[in-house]
């Protein structure tokens, strides 16, 4: 019987169906989603992480009555399943394929480890608004920020289908975006005021505007906004209103504006209000230490 990593070497081609048998460890199940085919048949798919001692390999079950055998942590006997020796390579699982039950595999942690991540990948990196926006199409994005709109729930025809969904506004200190929600996720409480991390939307682009789309591995988590120290070199200003300045930092690349009262502003000038934008004109670009929520200057040091 060969191993994973030998029946892999030895398909050439990129889709090839297998007929010998493939005893692997199941480390992981993933959730059942929901699909339809391009004859608009409602269908089911499950990824799952398997392992043995040469490799980690993602599992595509196409067959959801199978799922009563493959348990995480037990193993199994794979027959008649299709290699794909893709960029991804893969083990699809269809109702042709057999499940079977067999004797236990020594498989080392850290495959396991990889397997579990394959059924469970952990949250696409989270960036910012403006570099989302400036993100390829497809690239899967995490977003933090602040929902500033919401609309209602919407039905629309996705391959013949009735599909809800509904669309928010989403906000940080670099910029705004809109979210599309799909299916379950318009259920989804997002109150407008209130803080969210949104997990791997899809960047996408429509009218020559570029938003993001949610996936079948999109979360949505209320957050607080916590209060953050960190060092920024501020190059230009303007009054917000009599009380408050809003100064432009430049901060990898992009230039993000920060709140700040007057008062904080001339005590950390050491100079009285009066003098505070003459004192401000002679030090830009200047360096500072901050402490702040948002985009709220909450203590500064200069």
């Amino acid at each position: 019987m060969k191993t994973l990593e030998e029946a892999f070497r030895d398909s050439t081609l990129s889709s090839t169906p297998y007929s010998g048998a493939l005893k692997v460890k199941v480390c992981g199940v993933g959730p059942v989603i929901a699909y339809r085919n391009a004859n608009g048949e409602q269908r089911q798919s499950t990824v799952i992480g398997f392992a043995d001692r040469t490799m980690a390999v993602k599992g595509v079950l196409y067959d959801s009555s199978k799922l009563d055998v493959v348990k995480l942590g037990h193993t199994v006997m794979l027959l008649n399943v299709i290699i794909k020796n893709e960029t991804v390579r893969s083990l699809v699982i269809t109702n042709r394929s057999k499940v079977l039950k067999t004797g236990p595999l020594d498989v080392p942690e850290s495959l396991v480890t990889q397997g579990k991540e394959i059924a469970f990948p952990p949250p696409a990196a989270e960036v910012s608004i403006k570099t989302a926006q400036s993100s390829p199409t497809k690239t899967l994005v995490t977003l933090r920020g602040q929902v500033v709109s919401e609309e209602m729930q919407r039905s629309v025809r996705v391959n013949g289908e009735e599909t809800s969904v509904r669309t928010i506004k989403v906000k940080d200190i670099t910029g705004t975006c809109k979210v599309s929600l799909w299916r379950d996720l318009t259920k989804t409480k997002t109150s407008v005021g209130s803080h969210i991390i949104i997990s791997d939307v899809v960047v996408q682009l429509y009218n020559d505007e570029k938003s993001v789309s949610s996936t079948v591995r999109t979360k949505i988590e209320e957050v607080t906004v916590p209060e953050v120290c960190k060092t920024l070199q501020f190059i230009a200003y303007e009054e917000e209103d009599g009380q408050t300045i809003k100064l432009t930092a430049e901060e990898d690349g992009e230039y993000p504006e920060y709140l700040v009262k007057k008062a904080s502003l001339s005590s950390a000038l050491k100079c009285e209000t009066r003098d505070m934008e003459n004192n401000l004109m002679k030090k830009l670009p200047v360096s500072a230490a901050i402490t702040v929520k948002e985009n709220k200057i909450l203590t500064m040091t200069i």
